[in-house]
């Protein structure tokens, strides 16, 4: 066992081997998610469609405020951009067609509350067997900001922010999500996922990428927060949710920021590092197993129990209170 202090005042820093670690009570590289900027025209008619040679759609559509919308993407970088108004607008560049269906409306006001975005037409007569998917050189769409969006990806990188909640499903492809309000279920299974300034419930998971997340909070008591990859690295900062469940089979995990009291954070890894760096002034109690490899703390540690079995060791101690 290795204790070092980093600074005076600010970090613990905890590396383990192989290591299933819990901490109860309660680094990160920065990324940047580009803004986007969008130049508009005003349009004051509900729908508009404009195609030409080169291949360019765009349609809109006036749905409610808290529109629930599907969708599909085969092919393309896909931007999703929360707005002010109560309408979908869909534009697609170097692809195929574009269209909505409308699969529910409310029964008060007759809007529409859930909505499909097609990569066809809707206003002419379709083959049933038609491709839904949109694919195209890029794929833009305007929501509102209390939409819930559901996207299946085959091959996009794509780009979400200012929506209410998300789930997203993306066979290759990286995720980059800024602002996201009521909670994100994204899955990439060939990419990074990148979440920054969201709160909710959260759940990201990648097979070979990396996972970066930082600025997140509940919105609701009980919120969890989970990560989970394969191979690529976790890298954490400021995440104010009190349950935190991370895993990885051959990554290394790094955690920055404080630790909630009442809070429950679990850390997991078959093959990798684990890294915590946390306040001088913490109180919690540690509880880690681990199979080989070593156990550091800069931070000193009371009443510490230790024991080795045949095939792992344990440790149990308490840092500060024990809060």
């Amino acid at each position: 066992m290795k204790i070092k202090t980093l600074s005076p005042k600010l970090n613990v820093i905890i590396f383990i081997g192989i290591l299933c670690f819990t901490l109860i009570s309660a680094v990160a590289q920065t990324v940047k998610v580009e803004p986007r900027i969008v130049i508009e025209k005003d349009k004051s008619k509900v729908k508009t469609e404009i195609s030409n040679n080169n291949g360019a759609a765009e349609k809109s559509v006036p749905v409610d405020a808290k529109v629930n919308i599907s969708l599909c993407v085969s092919e393309g970088k896909l931007k999703i951009n929360g707005w002010e108004r109560s309408e979908i607008r869909a534009f697609i560049g170097g692809g195929t067609e574009v269209g909505f269906k409308i699969l529910e409306k409310s029964k008060k006001n007759n809007n529409a509350v859930w909505v499909m975005v097609v990569g066809f037409d809707t206003t002419k007569k379709q083959n049933p067997n038609v491709n839904e998917c949109l694919s195209g050189d890029d794929i833009e769409i305007d929501v509102p900001r209390g939409a819930t969006v559901n996207i299946k990806n085959f091959e996009s990188e794509t780009t979400i922010s200012s929506i209410a909640k998300l789930m997203i499903e993306n066979a290759s492809g990286d995720i980059y999500l800024n602002n996201i309000e009521r909670g994100v279920d994204a899955t990439t299974y060939e990419g990074d996922v990148t979440i920054e300034k969201s709160s909710g419930a959260i759940s990201l998971s990648s097979t070979t990428g990396n996972i970066v997340a930082f600025d997140l909070a509940p919105s609701d008591i009980g919120d969890i927060f989970k990560a989970k990859t394969n191979s690529g690295t976790i890298t954490l900062q400021n995440i104010e949710h009190r349950q935190l469940e991370i895993n990885s089979h051959s990554g290394a995990m790094k955690f920055v920021g404080e630790f909630q009291n009442g809070g429950q954070y679990r850390f997991g890894t078959q093959n990798g590092s684990i890294s915590l760096s946390i306040p001088e002034t913490s109180s919690c109690k540690i509880l880690a197993s681990y199979g080989f490899g070593a156990f550091n703390s800069e931070l000193p540690l009371q009443n510490v129990l230790k024991s080795t079995g045949s095939k792992t060791q344990s440790l149990t101690a308490l840092m500060g209170g024990g809060d």
